[in-house]
Parts: C-alpha cells; structure tokens; sequence
C-alpha cells in the first residue's frame, strides 16, 4: 500500500511521492503564492493530515508532523549554486545535468566528453547560473535546458 499526503495547496489526499498534485496541479516543493478557494494565502495544507495551517509552519500543530520546507529558506538557492559548481567542475561529464533531471542530456555530454566541447559549454552554463539571479535561474536554467533557454 502506498503512502499518502495532502497537497499544500488544495488539501487533496495524493501519492506520498508526487511533486504535483493530481487534482489542482501545484508543484510540492515550491513555496504557494495566492489563495485557493478556503485558503488565505498564508496559509498551506498539512501534508500528511490535509489540516489548514500556517504556511511558515514547521510542524503541524494537529497531527505534529514536520512540513518540507519550502520556498527561498534554501532550496532554489542551493540548487542553484549546486548545479553551478557541478558544471564548473564536472560539466565535461554531464554531472550538472543529470542534477537537474535532464538524463539525456547528461548522457549525451558524457559520450561527447573527450571532445572537449561539454567542457566548455560546462564552464561556460556553470559560470551563467552562479551570476544569475534567483528568478532568472529559475526562469532560464533550472530545467537544465543547454546554455539556458
């Protein structure tokens, strides 16, 4: 049997695993913005009871279960700055983006790594997400797209 949460969002039970809810879409690791139907905008669903809380909470103060944290307290931040270093250093092997979940990519980088040219282009994408900020991280190479979109 699998586990189950309830989506931050809209409080839909779902699959334990899922990083989008099935009935409203919401990605789980990101933090919300706005409101959703009964939802006041600061708050967010428990994932593991589906009870309204805080959005800033860490532990529900219903079941007691501890939230994943979301939103800039690390996460973009840190993958950012991971997956910057990983092209720096490893980008002739691909290893950026096999982290950013961009498989084929990754392979095609390691088949091609004695040319030198995913090298290159490593150096060069690593170099462009350590300068970017934030929101234009995530909006150009946080999906792991070559040299951003």
């Amino acid at each position: 049997m699998t586990k189950m949460k309830h989506c931050i969002n809209c409080g839909m039970e779902i699959d334990d695993a899922a990083e989008l809810c099935t009935n409203c879409g919401v990605n789980q690791t990101k933090s919300l913005e706005g409101g959703h139907e009964e939802r006041n905008p600061d708050q967010k669903y428990c994932v593991d009871c589906g009870e309204l809380i805080n959005k800033q909470a860490e532990v529900c103060p219903e079941c007691g279960v501890r939230q994943p944290s979301l939103g800039s307290s690390g996460g973009s931040n840190s993958d950012q700055m991971a997956a910057g270093i990983l092209a720096i250093l490893l980008g002739g092997l691909g290893a950026h983006k096999f982290y950013q979940g961009r498989t084929g990519l990754g392979l095609l980088y390691l088949c091609f790594f004695w040319t030198a040219i995913p090298a290159l282009l490593g150096l060069i994408e690593g170099i462009l997400m350590l300068v970017a900020d934030e929101e234009e991280y995530e909006r150009k190479y946080a999906n792991g797209d070559i040299l951003g979109r």
